[in-house]
């Protein structure tokens, strides 16, 4: 684009030859062919590119807007200007486009007659200073020098007076072709724009420059009037510090910089965003106004995306049945109040059911729920930016919506990094990164969280890498664990059933059981199984099942005693059966009990049994579940472990107590004596039975005794109890000689079983009492006493 175009009426055909030449060397890129400037030019950057889903079509309103903007900027520039220059050049290359677009729509306009009137305007004369310009333009300095030659040769400087009416003539002819386009009514964007304004209470000022960005962000006729006027501003784009945009809105400078200010409702709102050099953006899901075609009466539904619909109940969340129903009084509360700030946090690990139990609540009330900054305008990934701007939108259309909620999923996207992420970033700061510091101002975000008009449910994997400053702002914070059993069969059931695949409740059962599924991670190995034929669906479910299991780490051991296990059976130092009567009654209180003896004897399948017998889940934790390479961190898997059997009902057992609970007396490390302290502060705090086994009490600190309601010393079994085992496991009388035998377990007989199954000596009662002589032989501290000899 020239500084100041030249009027063809005036050069011959060799010479404007040549200024095509030289304009398509400019404005051209030689690969691509797009309306650019030359690669490497300070002056005039390119524009960045846009992909849009569509393009509106053109409308009367459009070109009635364009007459407008021309109107106004003819009354604020100078005739002489590059600026003025330019525009006439636009209403030749553009007249046509204009009066078709407003014929029979109240403008009787001419073409032609718009056209005559841009060439009764003589052309300004190229200066010294001009030519400089051009040359740093155009690489091919020759061919300039001779254009330029032309023109200065052939310019008329013409007559200032005559300027000036050819000037006023053209301003009048605009002027009225905009009168004669009035009766021209909004389309359908600027309806939108209108009802936009509305709820987010915006100025008719406001309203005027958001249409401008957005027009000029999504139609291309009006892009090319505002670019070829910035072009000859020496500006690259929209920018707050620039006159381009009050020029064409017959706005002050002033008044747009304010309407355009932080606390501005333009920017306040998210609706457009003024960085550091002033340049503006607009929100990019705000283009939906301009090129979504279908009827949407709401212009929030059209702008925010509304969550998927759930396939879990509210009875699927049953385990956290109290937290569930404090959110929905929460939120319904704060819809009816219009309460400000109200922040819900749910963390958990994957799949639990965060992002559902959101939609729930959300069909609980009857509201909607829209996901923000879920996806950028074109289906892709969002940035950080985009996500914050997405939210700041959604805060302002619905923050007086009586039925609406806001889910912002994977949170750490906004709110990453806790004391020592803030640390490394301040660090990079200090090294002179300082944009990464601005881009997560604590300050900012602690006002968001505070100031937030809709009511916003937050999700997370890890809440213990978001700033504590972020996490105190939370109205209510739930932590979401893996379901119980009859919550994953319930679920299990019904994915089942919806997915046509049939299997047998038992097998249900077992499945739900064996894999701590969380609810988000059923569905995968089911539609496989809906794929197979049926005698295949059982193999593959649970090869499915256990292999997302062994990833997620979700498979447990059976948490039920041992299918033969029999109290009566166990030799204890008090009697097993009526213990477990009294402490399962009715009646029962909470208790702890520590269970010490030899391995085998039978200590963590009697407090498995009396889990059962108290309807509760079992959570087993051994020493490997808590120990940890870190400082302190043990100490936080231990109070973790208690807080979730608190949380879930569950009856904790510790494996192996003495590594969790040794005498302080022995310690070498602090952190040795801070483990014990630790795990007696919680043992003395907790409100529900668990269960502690040892091999060795006498390791155990002084301290821990007290801590136990009962403590129960389990032995090797008697010959009487040894009967018993045996007939239980393998249906037949004992021989006599198996009460010649020591040193006794009832863990014994499971493995002797299981090797006879194997040898297939299952019925040979020789055999059987070979076996169990090798199994007793091979403990240390067997019993003295005269064992039995071979024949």
């Amino acid at each position: 684009m020239f500084p100041a175009p030249f009027s063809r009426t005036r050069r011959t055909a060799k010479t404007w030859q040549k200024i095509e030449k030289v304009r398509f060397t400019i404005l051209v890129h030689p690969e691509t062919g797009s309306r650019q400037n030359r690669p490497g030019n300070r002056l005039y950057s390119p524009k960045p590119q846009r992909i849009m889903k569509a393009q509106p079509n053109s409308t009367p309103y459009h070109h009635r807007l364009a007459l407008v903007w021309i109107a106004n900027a003819m009354k604020r520039i100078d005739r002489r200007s590059n600026e003025a220059q330019a525009l006439i050049k636009w209403i030749r290359e553009n007249a046509f486009d204009l009066c078709v677009g407003l014929n029979g729509k109240g403008g009787a306009t001419d073409a032609a007659s718009l056209v005559k009137a841009t060439t009764d305007i003589p052309v300004s004369k190229i200066t010294r200073r001009g030519r400089r310009k051009f040359r740093r333009m155009v690489s091919d300095h020759d061919l300039m020098d001779e254009l330029l030659d032309d023109f200065m040769d052939s310019d008329d400087e013409g007559n200032a007076t005559g300027s000036d009416k050819a000037w006023r003539r053209l301003r009048k002819h605009i002027e009225k072709l905009c009168k004669d386009a009035k009766g021209i009514g909004p389309d359908r964007t600027a309806v939108r724009l209108q009802e936009l304004a509305g709820i987010a209470h915006l100025a008719p000022e406001d309203v005027c420059i958001l249409e401008f960005v957005l027009l000029y962000q999504t139609h291309p006729l009006l892009e090319s009037l505002v670019d070829d006027f910035l072009l000859h501003r020496h500006c690259r784009t929209l920018s707050a510090k620039n006159n381009s945009m009050p020029c064409f809105l017959g706005m002050s400078a002033n008044a747009v910089r304010r309407r355009l200010a932080d606390d501005a409702p333009l920017v306040a709102s998210g609706l457009l965003a003024v960085d550091s050099d002033g340049d503006i953006d607009m929100a990019s899901r705000l283009e939906k106004l301009a090129w979504e075609s279908e009827e949407e009466s709401d212009v929030r539904r059209l702008l925010l995306s509304a969550s998927k619909p759930t396939e879990l109940d509210w009875s699927d969340f049953d385990h956290v049945a109290e937290d569930r129903d404090y959110l929905a009084k929460i939120l319904e509360g704060a819809l009816r109040q219009g309460a400000k700030g109200v922040n819900i946090l749910l963390y958990g690990p994957n799949g639990t059911g965060k992002t559902e139990l959101s939609k729930v609540l959300a069909n609980r009330l009857g509201v909607t729920l829209f996901g923000v900054g879920e996806k950028d305008e074109r289906g892709g990934e969002p940035s950080r930016g985009e996500r914050l701007a997405d939210l700041r939108l959604a805060g302002c259309l619905l923050g007086k919506d009586p039925n609406a909620l806001l889910l912002f999923d994977e949170m750490d996207d906004l709110f990453s990094g806790g004391a020592m992420m803030s640390f490394l970033l301040g660090f990079m700061s200090d090294r002179g990164s300082r944009g990464m510091r601005s881009s997560r101002s604590k300050l900012f975000m602690n006002r968001l969280l505070e100031e937030n008009a809709a009511p916003t449910i937050w999700t997370t994997n890890h809440a213990e890498s978001t700033d504590p400053a972020f996490l105190r702002r939370m109205t209510y914070v739930v932590h979401l664990r893996k379901p119980p059993t009859r919550v994953r069969e319930r679920i299990l059931t019904r994915q089942l059933g919806k997915s046509d695949v049939c299997i047998e409740p038992e097998y249900v059962e077992k499945l739900a059981s064996r894999f701590e599924m969380p609810p988000g991670v059923v569905d995968g190995p089911i539609r496989a199984a809906a794929l197979l034929p049926e005698g295949d669906r059982h193999a593959l479910l649970e090869r499915g099942f256990g292999n997302i299991a062994a990833l997620m780490r979700c498979e447990r051991p059976s948490q039920a005693p041992p299918a033969r296990f029999d109290p009566a059976l166990i030799r204890a130092d008090q009697d097993l059966v009526d213990l477990a009567e009294r402490l399962t009654g009715q009646d029962a209180k909470p208790f702890s009990i520590c269970l010490q003896g030899p391995p085998g004897t039978g200590k963590s399948a009697y407090a498995r049994y009396l889990a059962e017998r108290m309807g509760m889940e079992v959570l087993h934790k051994r020493t490997s579940d808590l120990l940890s390479m870190w400082v302190g961190a043990s100490e936080q898997n231990i109070a973790e472990a208690f807080r979730e059997a608190r949380d879930t009902r569950s009856f904790l057992i510790f494996d192996e107590a003495d590594s969790l609970l040794a005498d302080r007396r022995r310690a070498h490390r602090s952190w040795e004596v801070t483990q014990v302290n630790e795990m007696l502060t919680q043992m003395e705090m907790h409100p529900l039975p668990f269960a502690c086994t040892t091999n060795f009490v006498e390791k155990l600190d002084d301290a821990t005794l007290r801590r136990f309601l009962f403590k129960v010393t389990l032995r090797y079994s008697s010959p009487e109890q040894a009967a018993g085992l045996f007939r239980a496991y393998f249906d037949m009388e004992a021989p006599e000689v198996l009460s010649n035998l020591k040193a006794f377990t009832p863990g014994d007989f499971p493995v002797v079983r299981r090797k006879a199954e194997v040898t297939g000596q299952l019925d040979d009662a020789d055999a059987l009492v070979a076996m169990l002589k090798a199994e007793c032989d091979a403990k240390p501290n067997r019993p003295s006493g005269m064992g039995f000899r071979a024949a």
